[in-house]
């Protein structure tokens, strides 16, 4: 069993968090690939984030790797709800840390159940993350007992298997598929499929297709080919496009790609997607970059989408922007929606925004409706939905 993960690896992590960097997944540290277990993320769940080293990590002396802060050195670590009412966010991820580092294997479970009962958002996954990452290093075992025994955190098992796959691959995913449970075991091959991932996308793709189906989760290749892309999504998007759409679009490994791209650079994403040869595959993966892209930056993608000639994949990109942006400000994206030019996807891309608008603003929403060409039956429809 390798030692706790070191002090330097453990701030360059909490730095990555508190400045906001969300990627795919953890890394390693850059000073030592083989130090540290990066952990898998989950899509409803948790996102997988890249941790950077510290800066100048390197030039720490053993006596600062090994100690949590210099403020608290020699003292007993603050308890979680003294550390959430620290002001100073430096500060308050100093004690975040001196706090898991100081946790016994018998804490871990306890501790967890608590910080995921923070009110805060960020705090909480930069805790949670902080505090998996020392319980794997310190009490794999302990931790994998603890997502048997709780539904919930059965997560748990993908940091313990990409552990132990850095050490010994073919032990990891024979153990990962012998678990009994079936959720605790799709989540263990996650983890040793995530390793492989790093530096043989293909290969683990190949792999997890002969692993089988998991009742009530997503296909194991689909984390696989969104870790591609957050690092390469050229070949990613490439090797994907062979693939084919499926029938269910959630499923194609096209979809699974261009949405983390566009989640990285709209922009390429769109461009790419202009250039698959099957209509609908062009025009599903075009709706779903300008679904994203329009979140992000409504006046880049509207420009962008601008310049493109009428036609069904302009339609298609319509409609996604559309989706993006009618919450926020509905009357331009009805607008938008009456430049479509096939009629039946007009009237699906409005009933689709006519749901958003009744929903935000119900006392205006059927004139702003029928102003945009939605058939007064569509809108009484809306405004009083019949009952099941």
């Amino acid at each position: 069993m390798k030692g706790p993960i070191s002090w330097p690896l453990l701030v360059g992590m909490a730095g990555a968090i508190v400045t906001g960097v969300l990627l795919d997944r953890w890394l390693l540290s850059a000073t030592s690939r083989h130090e540290v277990a990066s952990s898998v993320a989950l899509t409803q769940e948790r996102a997988p984030l890249s941790m950077a080293a510290a800066p100048n990590a390197s030039d720490a002396s053993p006596a600062e790797e090994t100690r949590p802060s210099t403020e608290s050195a020699g003292q007993t670590p603050k308890s979680l709800e003294a550390i959430l009412a620290v002001r100073d966010p430096r500060q308050r991820t100093r004690d975040l840390l001196a706090f898991v580092t100081a946790l016994e294997p018998r804490e871990f479970a306890d501790a967890l159940k608590r910080i995921r009962q923070m009110t805060s958002s960020n705090e909480r996954e930069l805790a949670s993350r902080l505090l998996v990452t020392q319980w794997v290093q310190t009490d794999p075992d302990g931790a994998m007992q603890f997502a048997a025994a709780n539904r919930n955190f059965a997560y748990l098992a993908e940091d313990v298997f990409q552990q132990r796959a850095m050490t010994d691959f073919q032990s990891a995913l024979s153990s990962a598929r012998e678990i009994a449970g079936v959720d605790l075991r799709y989540r263990a091959l996650r983890g040793v499929l995530s390793f492989k991932a790093e530096s043989d996308p293909v290969g683990a793709i190949q792999l997890a297709q002969t692993l089988g189906e998991f009742r009530g989760n997503e296909p194991l290749t689909n984390a696989l080919y969104r870790q591609w892309a957050a690092t390469d999504p050229k070949a990613a998007a490439a090797y994907a496009s062979q693939q084919g759409v499926s029938g269910e679009e959630w499923r194609s490994p096209v979809f699974q790609v261009v949405n983390a791209w566009a989640n990285q650079d709209p922009a390429a994403a769109a461009g790419w997607s202009l250039s698959l040869p099957d209509p609908e595959a062009r025009a599903r993966s075009l709706t779903q970059v300008m679904r994203d892209w329009g979140r992000q930056d409504p006046t880049a993608s509207a420009s962008w989408l601008n310049s493109m000639p009428p036609g069904a994949t302009r339609d298609a990109a319509v409609a996604g922007l559309a989706q993006s942006i009618v919450s926020a400000d509905p009357q331009t994206a009805l607008r938008w929606i009456a430049t479509i030019s096939d009629e039946t996807t007009r009237q699906r891309a409005l009933r689709t925004a006519g749901r958003v608008v009744m929903m935000r603003d119900p006392q205006n929403g059927a004139a702003l409706l029928q102003g945009a060409g939605m058939p007064a039956a569509q809108v009484e429809q809306l405004q009083h939905p019949r009952r099941p």
